[in-house]
């Protein structure tokens, strides 16, 4: 799987990392991961260990509870802004992890729905919080409703879909007239990116951890501000609403050194405008 996901075109290396290569296109200069391979079962990458393991940090403290997610006041923040637009409708939820948006959404009278590749996290969603989930991807789920939703969401998850450009073909099916796709996801045109890229030049592409620690390998593609409102125009949604932030200390697996160097490179991305997370509202014509 070496072509651009969001235009086909061919890769040139730029980072050749532990157990993977990230290429940048010819075509659309998108970075993405030369060597993704996804799936959500046993063995696959968005698996059981994916949640309690690798990223563990992201996701154990849910738990049972919900509540302990350091995102939760995130998702009621931009649930109110979307609210005050159309209200609260039907939502689809596009990787919806381990359901901490999902009842969020419900809690605030919203019809909730999700869409999960991964197995476990689907089966965990239906036990613990009692939401409808479609396990598999979302082109298929699009074939088979016939259903049509107020608020498409990609919390975190669009950077991992194989095939972007094709899922967000199928949310921009299944959104009625006027509503609204939400995208928070990671953006590489950022400070901590910089400075990882910095240190793998330099060294010749000897210092490769900083690297993969920004350009994880769960990733299939490397967005920026830049490309990702090219391909939502492409698709003829409007942006109406971007924002910047980081993404929560809390949730990533850490050293005390490297929370601290992060803490201080993140104060300084404020003051820049080069924050490491982006979140777009558009709005289906």
């Amino acid at each position: 799987m070496t072509g651009c996901p969001l235009c086909g075109g061919p890769g040139e290396p730029q980072f050749h990392l532990h157990s993977y290569q990230i290429h940048r296109c010819l075509w659309c200069e998108a970075d993405f991961n030369a060597c993704f391979v996804g799936g959500g079962a046993d063995g696959e990458l968005f698996s059981r260990h994916y949640f309690e393991i690798q990223h563990k940090e992201a996701f154990t403290r849910r738990g049972e509870d919900y509540r302990l997610d350091p995102s939760c006041p995130v998702f009621a923040r931009r649930l109110s802004q979307i609210e005050q637009a159309i209200g609260a409708g039907r939502v689809v939820d596009v990787g919806p992890g381990l359901g901490t948006f999902l009842r969020v959404a419900r809690n605030r009278g919203w019809h909730v729905e999700g869409v999960e590749l991964s197995a476990f996290a689907s089966e965990f969603i239906r036990r613990t919080h009692e939401i409808e989930v479609f396990t598999g991807d979302l082109t298929v789920f699009a074939e088979r409703t016939g259903d049509r939703f107020d608020l498409i969401t990609f919390w975190d998850s669009i950077e991992h879909v194989a095939q972007p450009l094709e899922v967000l073909q199928a949310a921009r099916q299944l959104l009625r007239p006027g509503g609204y796709l939400v995208i928070a996801t990671d953006n590489f045109d950022c400070l901590v990116a910089d400075i990882g890229v910095a240190l793998y030049r330099a060294s010749g592409g000897r210092v490769r951890y900083p690297v993969e620690r920004v350009y994880i390998d769960r990733n299939r593609t490397y967005f920026t501000e830049r490309s990702l409102l090219t391909l939502l125009e492409k698709l003829g949604l409007r942006v109406v609403y971007s924002e910047k932030m980081e993404y929560p200390l809390g949730k990533i697996r850490t050293t005390l050194v490297e929370r601290a160097a992060l803490a201080t490179i993140y104060a300084a991305a404020r003051l820049t405008g080069r924050q490491a997370q982006l979140t777009l509202f558009a709005v289906a014509a």
